[in-house]
């Protein structure tokens, strides 16, 4: 009988051990609130089209008119609005949501930054004027 509380004791000093390991993460990630001043006008010409062709995240490389939809200069907009965005939300718009940084279907080898990201969807949900 003693063998028996002996062996179930160390069991349990192993189970207990065991149970309180866990996995190690190296960091969290934190994605930065980036704040946009609500004044500035967002330019499709000067502000959003010009970061599909950035050097190092140039979205142009794939979506060239051979990938939908076609980011390059002067066919950007009638490619994205309104098929890629829904005007006013920027929450359901499949330009926002699957951009390189958000939930891209491909690796793009590449992120768009918190900042880009921001304009984007302050873009759409200021209605994705063509301006």
């Amino acid at each position: 009988m003693k063998k028996i509380l002996i062996f179930i004791s160390k069991a349990t000093v192993l189970i207990l051990l065991l149970s309180l390991s866990s996995c190690y993460y190296d960091e969290e990630v934190v994605i930065p609130e980036v704040v946009l001043d609500p004044e500035v006008v967002i330019s499709f010409a000067t502000d959003i089209e010009p970061l599909f062709s950035q050097a190092g995240k140039d979205c142009t490389a794939c979506h060239n008119g051979n990938t939908n939809p076609d980011l390059t200069e002067g066919n950007a907009f009638d490619a994205i609005v309104p098929d890629y965005v829904e005007a006013g939300n920027a929450a359901n718009s499949i330009l926002f949501l699957n951009a390189p940084g958000n939930d891209h279907p491909i690796e793009a080898g590449f992120e768009l930054s918190a900042n880009d990201l921001a304009l984007i969807e302050a873009w759409i949900n200021n209605g994705a004027l063509d301006n």
